[in-house]
Parts: structure tokens; C-alpha cells; sequence
């Protein structure tokens, strides 16, 4: 009892939606106009064969459908990842590749809490 038992993975990082693309943002790099179809084992090939090798390569969907991202195991690879594949035809499409530059407001949301909290009293006492 408590072992094993088909748990699917122990739910870890369950929920975080963030799939292991992490690293820092100089090992990051951004990708779009690919083509809505592309599996992300297609785009991990196109990399690997240009010569760099792509630690974690990720395809999204959903409302950012025709974007991806790739983390390499340095910056200098990614720089390089940039400057090699930007206009790369993929299914067609030039692709564009470029730098990864990490949303600011991902930092005023770790903080939002502690704000929020801290503006919640005012509205009590107008009840």
C-alpha cells in the first residue's frame, strides 16, 4: 500500500504548465510562424541536425498555436541557434528564431499576492 500503483508520474509539476522550460533566459530561444501541424520531435530534428543540440524543445498550442521554444545548454548555443536558423523553411514556412526576452509582468505576479492582500482591507469597511 502507498507504492507503485500506476500514479501516472506522481503528479510532479502537476498544474505549473510550464513543462521544463527552464533555465535562463539567455539559454532560451523563441520560435514562430511554424507551421500549426509541426510535432515538437520535427522541430528537435531541424536543430539537431543544423549542428546545435537543443536541450528541451517545446511546440505550443492553443492560443499560441504557430510559436515554440527551445532551452540549449548555453547561451552561446542559443545565440548561435539564432543566428543559424532564423529564416529556416520548416513545412514550407520561413521560421523566425530569436531571443527570448521573459515577460516583466511574470515578476509584478509573484508580488500580486502580497499587493492584494495588502488592498483588500479598503473595501471591507465601504461593505
Amino acid at each position: 500500500k502507498g507504492y507503485g500503483g500506476g500514479g501516472g508520474g506522481g503528479g510532479k509539476g502537476k498544474g505549473k504548465g510550464k513543462g521544463r522550460l527552464s533555465g535562463a533566459p539567455e539559454q532560451k530561444v523563441w520560435i514562430g510562424n511554424l507551421p500549426e501541424d509541426l510535432k515538437w520531435k520535427d522541430l528537435q530534428t531541424t536543430i539537431d541536425e543544423s549542428g546545435i543540440k537543443s536541450a528541451w524543445v517545446e511546440v505550443f498550442g492553443g492560443k499560441n498555436v504557430g510559436t515554440g521554444a527551445v532551452v540549449f545548454k548555453t547561451a552561446e548555443d542559443a545565440l548561435e541557434a539564432v543566428a543559424k536558423l532564423n529564416g529556416t523553411v520548416i513545412g514550407g514556412q520561413a521560421v523566425v528564431f530569436d531571443t527570448w526576452v521573459p515577460k516583466p509582468k511574470e515578476e509584478g505576479d509573484e508580488d500580486a499576492p502580497q499587493e492584494t492582500s495588502q488592498d483588500a482591507p479598503p473595501p471591507v469597511p465601504v461593505a
